[in-house]
């Protein structure tokens, strides 16, 4: 077994064949690894089965190794683990047990975990709805800077659920994230601009959001492109 912090060699051929694209190599490296004790072997073939790199994808066989993972206290496999649960891929779908792998990884500082396990909560899936402890998590992981976690909390200061309805705060928070590239984010801020809600009307600043998030393929925003374009034709042709 290996000490506490100690990669194997093995491990770390794994890696570099990965990197270089010769997953079979890959997996067999990782596989004595993984037999050696190391967590981060077990989740790495977790990933290679669950994507389908180099390997026929095989959600069962993804969940095996992350369960493996786990049992070492590995925090990603813990929120993989949460995530098959949640979209019932290996496993039968159960929001609960999503739940339940969330928080062990969220507790463990996890920002996707945590921003997650608060979407579970928003929606009172698998648990008890809970807004407050929704806003609890959203915040936490985005204190860690994770873009998601960031415009939910916009979403949340627009809807006013969990938080006191705050438009020009939900401004804020989309900035973030739709200066992050959040085709989410892009649409919902050039929506407030083009109705000046939270923020002095822009269409321009509109504009040029919805063309972002049509970029990304965003198909409201592709719309209202091309509602907003209709519209300045037909002012241009009232005007002549």
């Amino acid at each position: 077994m290996l000490a506490q912090g100690e990669a194997p060699m093995s491990f770390e051929a794994g890696a570099k064949a990965f990197h270089a694209a010769d997953f079979d190599t890959a997996l067999s490296e990782w596989t004595k690894s993984a037999g050696d004790g190391d967590a981060e072997s077990c989740y790495n073939i977790g990933l290679m089965y669950a994507n389908g790199s180099g390997v026929e994808r095989d959600f069962e066989s993804a969940v095996e190794w992350f369960q493996k993972a786990v049992e070492q206290g590995h925090e990603e496999a813990e929120y993989s683990l949460g995530v098959m649960y949640q979209v019932g891929f290996g496993v039968e779908e159960d929001a609960a047990e999503a739940a339940y792998w969330y928080t062990r990884a969220a507790d463990k500082g996890s920002a996707q975990a945590q921003c997650n396990l608060a979407g579970l909560y928003e929606t009172g899936t698998g648990v008890t709805r809970d807004y407050l402890k929704a806003v609890e998590l959203y915040s936490l992981s985005a204190q860690s800077g994770y873009v998601v976690a960031i415009f939910n909390l916009g979403v949340m200061c627009e809807n006013g659920t969990g938080l006191e309805r705050d438009l020009a705060r939900a401004v804020k928070f989309y900035e973030i994230a739709a200066d992050s590239g959040l085709m989410a984010a892009q649409y919902n801020l050039g929506v407030l601009y083009a109705m000046g809600n939270g923020v002095e009307m822009d269409h321009d600043r509109a504009r040029e959001l919805f063309q972002k998030a049509a970029d990304q393929g965003h198909e409201l925003a592709t719309e209202n492109l091309r509602t907003m374009e209709e519209a300045e034709q037909a002012a241009s042709a009232d005007k002549k």
